[in-house]
């Protein structure tokens, strides 16, 4: 569904419109591309993300924080897988919800009553796509952690190293005090 091949995914999402044909792939009446021009200038860029979450992440109770659009904007590390998880997850919500809406209207539609509760196997399958979505976004959040303690094991290295260097300097130090004597 996208126009362009992706090169380096955080700044090929940078802009919003590869974000804007993700959504209009799946939802094709809910996203105008055209509203989407391609964008290299930080503000531009900002704008087409305020655009889609005005017009379309809204609808989808899917609206990104100012800081989660900066940070894609700017092309932080990991902002843009990110935000795709949780675009990702919020259109899943968004599209089971459009289904038990189809099912409920053709139950009351059939019946001429109250919506009747969702067959069995609907329910089945909605608690499958929840516990699915649970595990998508416990498995990103332990991906997230491991990420972040193999930047603190880095960190700590590095400090480590410093701390060896800074021992070797004092001790020259010493050394070199202790002849001039």
């Amino acid at each position: 569904p996208l126009s362009s091949p992706k090169r380096n995914i955080a700044r090929d999402f940078a802009d919003g419109v590869l974000a804007a044909e993700v959504c209009h792939h799946y939802f094709p009446r809910l996203v105008d591309l055209h509203n989407y021009p391609p964008a290299n200038s930080m503000r531009q860029k900002l704008y087409n993300w305020d655009t889609l979450n005005a017009r379309v992440l809204r609808k989808l109770d899917a609206a990104l924080p100012r800081a989660d659009v900066e940070a894609v904007c700017q092309c932080a590390p990991g902002a843009v897988e990110r935000v795709l998880n949780t675009l990702q997850l919020k259109m899943a919500r968004y599209r089971a919800n459009q289904q038990r809406r189809k099912e409920a209207k053709a139950t009351t539609q059939a019946n001429n009553e109250a919506v009747a509760p969702p067959p069995a196997k609907a329910k089945a399958s909605l608690q499958a796509d929840v516990d699915q979505e649970l595990l998508v976004e416990k498995e990103q959040e332990i991906h997230d952690l491991r990420e972040t303690v193999d930047i603190l094991e880095q960190k700590i290295a590095k400090l480590e190293q410093l701390v060896r260097l800074k021992d070797a300097k004092i001790q020259k130090l010493k050394d070199a005090a202790a002849g001039r004597r």
